[in-house]
């Protein structure tokens, strides 16, 4: 090496000696080299270099500088491989490496081989799929045994094979071969044909009487058969088959059958996959009745099939068959006819007929619809009466369509079939179908194509219904069937108990009441209800559920101060309906439990130190407050009490808390107990601390009055502590007024045993405290409490003042005397108060508050008063006399003031308004005690108007009520004083909304207790907002609307509602002279209802040829609040061709991408945050929903669904689809993207919302 030239080319790493790589996968042959200049790097393979330029599996990578790659190695990469380095100065190779190609080997086998045995019925369609794996992957076919192949030689798929077998006829096993260049399987699949038995033969009958048959019959089938069956009916009866089932044997007596009548007779054999065909009939007569008196009977059923067509306006036809159990010999038939069906058959008019089956009567009124009945006769007599069957007397006209019946009957449709016009007199060209229901007591009508088959939808469920039906020519309309009843199946509810309310009544129960869902969603009778209750931390699975059948329940045992999601759903026979809102309530607090862990250490002779913790947390029952701690002076030799307990508050959260100003050496007992709004709860145990000695004991202490005249003076006396620990220094003495701060004496020395206290007040209760001192600081304190003689007051009421509470009424109040001139408890005031002007007329008022009101002062008019107070030894001095002045133009009050009850709850009150320009406004002033003070009374202000509802007082209690006109310079008159009682009784009761739907409600009440209305008027209006589709907000204001109603109404349903709109309704009962009456009002908000419809999204431009920018529209929330939008891509594919409407909102977000060219949700937006413009294809996500990138030379729609925020959101509109959109259109324009509308930024375009707006509506065409 160190005689190479510089720059010689250098290998610095060589590849490994030996790689093995699997055939397919890519092999790396790593080598890097040296040198100056740089050497240029080539590969040989078995000494022959390897050509890169033309075989593109063999690749120098770059990032490794030499390293050579083989993509997808085959067995003829094989082979010794050499890396060559070369430059101008040399070239250098590399240590050989030898490449291995492993090629895979494994034999076939099946990962999913066909069924083995596949059992269908005869005629059906089958899937067998065949997969199986290996390396080399084998190709699968099938065979059908015994050497039929299947699938094509040329053609042979690999891995799977899915054999489609239609129409089979016959059992056949299949085998799936699985083969490759190491081996071949198979796997048999047996495909059996189950067949229905055949038609019974040779059915005979014998042993005819008039009520039974007896049949025979054979079979010669290879099926096990497990029974028969015998069909049967009156040939020529429009009547359901008759069945017996279960027979095992071959003969059989049918019994119960009428006389003299055609039978039509059908054995059937079923085995264990069903019943076969059936065998030829046989038909069969029985034989005449014999009845023991007249030797026949009368016949058993009315004529069959009668059938009329008018033949002129004056003349109709009428023709039908014999009856099915005609029990003898038809003799003859009578035909009824009438105009007016409601009459007695003795006076329908009638025609006999022999025995034809065939008449026409004349003589008929043109233009009009006549009932007609056949009865057929036997020697016996008459026989039942036929259905009634109607004709109209015109040319031209259909006849009555025949066997209109209900073949198929759901929950909300009836599938209805008759039989069209045996005489249509010219082409039928439509049908009118007629129905009503007993539940909305309403007739219905609709125009329906040619047909003899209809489906009834939009029903109620479990609901009784009359159809009928009529024939329509290019004439005119014919005569319609009789009404045929049809009761619609009971289905669950469809919608939740309504008005669900829970309120909890201790600490430990709740109330919850509900009403049942709405009469026209409770699809049958409501048979029993589910109240579910589970804690709110848990889940819904935990819940209990509580079965009942009526519509209110206490839960109790229930856990305190704790919050429960309750939920109530109602159930048919069919099942459970769905289930309310869940709501939310928390039971009552209750007291606490005691708090954990004190702990008591004292801090020094006169201060100790509580700690706690709070209760623990199931025994909180509530927000805990705070805290009370509980100090008690003991007895050391025994648990007996000294002097008062103490307590001490602790607020909010705080867990400790130092108490001073205790005495040493003093055992004390404490306890702390927790609060809350239902007050303090247990206390802890006690626990016992004492404070540290070494001061005196207590000395004795006794007190004693010396002089009561002019003023209070007392003489403390007290003996020397018995304990003293020491020298004793001296004494302290503390007095004062209780619980306020004490003056503090130090008598030095221990000769002293009394002190004089002079001048006390009087009337106040004085606490004194005398203590020993020693070198350690001050002893235990003895206490004295006493109540000086009372005297009366020195000084007068103090900080007097006066307001007016209207122009004539005035409000004093002042306060008591100062506490050194009250000399006692004042039990009362005198107030003297007059004219300034008369002496002689002065109002002497005592009270025992410190305020006073005098009522009906004089415009214009100077007054003057002066106060006293009193104690028990007399009154004291009056105040200085204080003069104030009325207005000089009070004005005059309200005048006919008037109030009555509008329910339990509230009362109107309405009164004439007060002539003047300086009226702002009224105030109403209302109590249930009367008194002169204003202040104490209920009071509510209302602009310029001459009504106002008072709300939430008391039921059954009287109210006073007054009215005052408010000025502009303060309150005028008041008027006088009306009385009203809280108990409804000339206004209508029970105002209740029913049926509430988009556009419509039903309203019932009950008549006024007292008044007689002689009608009833309904008032209504509404003032809405809402967002419009441009982002902005709109106030729509419905203008009132009055309806009245006679006297008898007591319900009432309104129309042409706006949805989601709350509207104020008032019902008022209107008496004989017309005076006014007050009305009772209710809030009813109407259903929300889907979005109007919506504008198409716009094509903006592309963006790098990757992305769709769009515009994308809003919805209006006139009908409801938006929840969220979904932008839907559809690609473009024969299978999407729907509406957007069409495409459900569970399939599309089903859609994960397993179809390419499935519709997809790219995005959903919450509520208002649906942008203006949206790359369509950026490959990011949106609420959980894939922006997919769009693929090249493929077309896309899109379309925007706003989904309305209902609890089912169920409720929505979809805008049209936008134009074809495809990454080959034009490229975004330049410049800034469009931005919505900006609702905040004002425009000079008044947008103005129509409250008259016309509501879509169907138009018939024919």
């Amino acid at each position: 090496a160190d005689k190479l030239p510089p720059g010689f080319p250098h290998i610095t790493q060589h590849p490994l000696p030996n790689k093995v790589v699997e055939v397919g996968h890519n092999a790396v042959l790593a080598c890097s080299v040296s040198g100056t200049p740089t050497p240029k790097i080539t590969w040989i393979r078995n000494m022959l270099p390897i050509d890169t330029r033309n075989n593109p599996r063999y690749t120098i990578r770059e990032d490794t500088a030499g390293s050579l790659q083989i993509k997808s190695s085959e067995e003829k990469d094989q082979g010794k491989y050499e890396c060559v380095a070369e430059n101008s100065i040399g070239t250098e190779y590399s240590k050989s490496a030898q490449l291995y190609v492993k090629v895979r080997r494994v034999p076939p086998q099946f990962s999913k081989p066909p069924a083995p045995m596949n059992k269908i019925m005869l005629g059906a369609d089958l899937n067998l799929t065949c997969v199986a794996v290996g390396s080399p992957m084998p190709y699968v076919k099938w065979r059908k045994e015994p050497a039929q192949d299947l699938t094509p030689e040329d053609n042979l798929p690999v891995g799977i094979n899915v054999l489609t077998l239609t129409d089979i006829q016959e059992s056949a096993n299949y085998t799936c071969v699985a083969a490759s260049s190491l081996g071949e399987i198979e796997a048999v699949a047996q495909v059996k044909v189950e067949s229905l038995p055949g038609p019974p033969t040779n059915v005979k009958v014998s042993e005819i009487t008039a009520t039974s048959v007896r049949l025979t019959w054979s079979y010669n089938g290879p099926e096990e058969l497990q029974y028969y069956v015998i069909q049967f009916k009156p040939k020529y009866a429009n009547q359901a088959f008759s069945e017996i089932s279960g027979i095992i044997t071959m003969y059989y007596s049918v019994r119960n059958l009428s006389p003299y009548t055609e039978y039509e007779m059908y054995v059937i054999a079923v085995n264990n996959i069903g019943r076969g065909p059936s065998s030829e009939p046989a038909i069969v007569t029985t034989g005449e009745k014999a009845d023991s008196s007249y030797e026949g009977a009368t016949p058993g059923t009315a004529p069959r099939n009668v059938q009329v067509r008018p033949l002129s306006s004056s003349t109709m036809v009428i023709q039908w068959d014999e009856p099915e159990t005609p029990n003898g010999q038809v003799t003859g038939y009578k035909v009824y006819y009438t105009e007016d069906p409601q009459l007695n058959m003795a006076q329908w008019k009638s025609q006999t007929v022999d025995n034809n089956r065939l008449t026409t009567i004349s003589d008929l009124t043109p233009h009009t619809i006549y009932t007609i009945k056949v009865q057929a006769f036997t020697s016996v007599g008459p026989g039942p009466l036929s259905a009634p069957v109607h004709v109209k007397t015109q040319q031209g006209v259909p006849s009555q369509p025949s066997n209109l019946r209900a073949s198929e009957i759901g929950e909300t449709e009836v599938t209805l079939q008759w039989s069209k016009p045996t005489h249509s007199g010219e082409s039928i060209v439509s049908y009118e179908l007629y129905w009503n229901d007993t539940y909305a007591k309403e007739k219905h009508h609709r125009r329906i194509g040619i047909s003899e088959l209809y489906k009834l939808t939009g029903l109620y469920p479990n609901t009784l219904y009359y159809i009928w039906l009529a024939a329509r020519s290019q004439r005119g309309e014919g005569a319609t069937t009789p009404p045929i009843p049809v009761r619609t199946k009971q289905y669950v509810p469809g919608a939740p108990p309504s008005n669900v309310s829970a309120e909890a009544v201790s600490p430990t129960s709740i109330r919850v009441t509900w009403e049942p869902p709405p009469a026209e969603r409770s699809n049958g009778n409501i048979v029993y209800y589910k109240l579910q209750v589970v804690e709110a931390g848990r889940s819904d699975s935990e819940a209990s559920v509580i079965t009942l059948n009526t519509t209110t329940f206490i839960i109790d045992e229930l856990k305190r101060w704790t919050e429960y999601r309750i939920w109530v759903l109602a159930g048919t026979s069919v099942g459970d309906g769905p289930a309310s809102y869940p709501i939310t309530v928390r039971t009552h607090e209750d007291v606490p439990g005691d708090p954990q862990d004190v702990k008591v250490v004292p801090l020094n002779s006169t201060t100790i130190k509580v700690n706690w913790k709070p209760p623990l947390a199931k025994d909180r029952n509530g927000i805990i407050h705070g805290y009370h701690v509980h100090v008690q002076e003991t007895k050391d030799e025994s648990k007996s009490l000294l002097n008062e307990p103490m307590r001490f508050d602790v607020i909010d959260s705080v867990l400790e808390l130092n108490i001073s100003g205790l005495q040493p050496d003093t055992k004390y007992s404490v306890q702390v107990a927790a609060l809350t709004r239902k007050g303090d709860g247990d206390r802890s145990a006690p626990v016992s601390v004492k404070t540290p000695g070494g001061v005196p004991n207590r000395p004795g202490l006794t007190l004693k009055v010396i002089e009561r005249e002019p003023t209070v003076t007392i003489e403390l006396d007290w003996s020397r502590p018995t304990q003293t620990y020491g020298e004793l220094q001296g004494y302290r003495l503390r007095y004062g007024v209780k619980d306020q701060i004490l003056k503090e004496v130090q008598l030095k020395g221990t000769s002293t045993h009394k002190y004089r206290i002079k001048e006390l007040e009087r009337g106040v209760e004085y606490e004194f405290r005398v203590a020993g001192l020693n070198h350690i600081g001050i002893g235990q304190e003895a206490m004295k409490y006493m109540h000086t003689p009372e005297g009366p007051p020195t000084g007068p009421p103090v900080n007097i003042s006066y307001h007016f509470q209207t122009p004539d009424v005035v409000c004093i109040t002042w306060d008591p005397p100062t506490r050194e001139h009250r000399n006692g408890r004042i039990i009362k005031y005198d107030i003297q108060f007059h004219k300034k002007i008369d002496h002689g007329n002065v109002f002497d008022r005592n009270v025992t508050t410190t305020k006073a009101v005098f009522t009906n002062l004089e415009e214009e008019s100077e007054y003057v008063f002066h106060i006293r107070a009193y104690t028990t030894q007399g009154p004291g001095p009056f105040s200085e006399k204080i003069m104030f002045a009325t207005d000089r133009d009070i004005g005059r009050a309200p005048m006919s003031v008037r109030a009555v009850a509008t329910s339990d709850s509230s009362v109107e009150v309405w009164w004439e308004a007060v002539p003047s320009r300086d009226v702002t406004g009224y105030q109403i002033f209302y109590t249930m005690t009367a008194v002169e003070d204003l202040d104490e009374w209920q009071q509510k202000s209302v602009g310029m108007t001459e009504s106002a509802d008072l709300l939430n007082l008391e039921k059954f209690a009287e109210y006073a009520i007054a009215v005052a006109a408010r000025l502009k310079s303060g309150l005028g008159r008041l008027s006088e004083k009306v009385t009203v009682k809280v108990k409804p009784e000339d206004v209508p009761l029970n105002l209740k909304a029913h049926d509430v739907t988009t556009h419509s409600m039903t309203l019932s009440w009950s008549p006024p207790i007292r008044l007689n209305p002689i009608h009833y008027k309904i008032s209504y209006d509404a003032i809405k907002e809402f967002v419009d589709s441009q982002g902005m907000t709109q106030t729509q204001n419905i203008p009132r609307m009055e309806i009245t109603l006679k006297q008898s109404a007591r319900q009432h349903t309104i129309n042409d509602l706006s949805p989601f709109t709350t509207y104020n309704v008032n019902v008022s009962a209107i008496p004989s002279d017309y005076t006014y009456r007050p009305p009772t009002k209710i809030t009813v908000t109407t259903q929300m209802a889907a979005p109007q419809p919506m504008v198409k999204p716009d094509f903006y431009g592309v963006l790098n040829g990757e992305e769709i920018q769009v515009i994308l529209p809003q919805a209006s929330e006139e009908y409801g609040p938006i929840s969220h939008y979904y932008l839907v891509v559809v690609p473009d594919d024969k299978t999407n061709n729907k509406h957007p409407d069409q495409f459900l909102t569970d399939d599309l977000i089903n859609n994960k991408g397993q179809n390419p060219n499935a519709p997809y949700i790219a995005a959903k937006f919450l509520q208002r945050s649906i942008p203006y413009t949206f790359h369509l294809g950026a490959n990011d996500e949106q609420e959980g929903f894939k922006n997919k990138k769009l693929e090249k030379d493929k077309k896309y729609r899109i379309f925007v669904r706003a989904v309305v925020d209902t609890p089912q959101k169920h409720l929505y509109t979809s805008s049209p689809f936008s134009e074809s959109l495809a990454l080959d259109m034009r490229e975004v324009p330049p410049g800034d993207p469009p931005l919505r509308p900006n609702p905040d930024v004002t425009t000079d375009n008044d947008v103005k919302v129509s409250s008259h707006r016309k509501e879509a509506g169907v138009l018939w065409v024919y």
